[in-house]
């Protein structure tokens, strides 16, 4: 999944969706403003697409940097990235580390949610931290 954040970091959505499966189920790490409130699972290419696009037009700047592979099974991996980008209003700056679990089907992301704890991210995936 290294390659689809690297293609979202430079907006290449097109890049980062090759990477993904079809049916994927994009959990939303924080919220945006455009976003509806209830809104918090995002199903299929279609969805993750708008998401990434009002979450790049948040953004003046946006990057995400896997930074360490925590758990790599075959279909199962935890990850640790690290997001930086600064708002476009506001200008605020954020640098933030998010654990996600990315389950995958076919070599492809069929469902990432995100975590703010590795030990949240192992628990939810059901996978020993050690």
């Amino acid at each position: 999944m290294r390659r689809g954040f690297e293609a979202f970091s430079r907006g290449d959505l097109d890049a980062g969706l090759a990477e993904i499966h079809p049916e994927v189920e994009w959990h939303l790490a924080f919220r945006l403003p455009d976003l509806p409130p209830e809104k918090t699972v995002f199903l299929g290419h279609d969805e993750v697409r708008d998401l990434w696009v009002a979450f790049r037009g948040a953004w003046d700047e946006l990057t995400l940097e896997g930074e360490e592979l925590l758990h790599d099974s075959d279909d199962v991996l935890i990850e640790r990235v690290r997001f930086r980008g600064r708002g476009g209003a506001s200008g605020i700056e954020v640098d933030r580390v998010i654990h996600y679990v990315q389950e995958m089907r076919d070599g492809k992301l069929v469902r990432i949610r995100p975590f703010d704890s590795a030990e949240e991210a192992f628990a939810a995936a059901g996978v020993e931290h050690g």
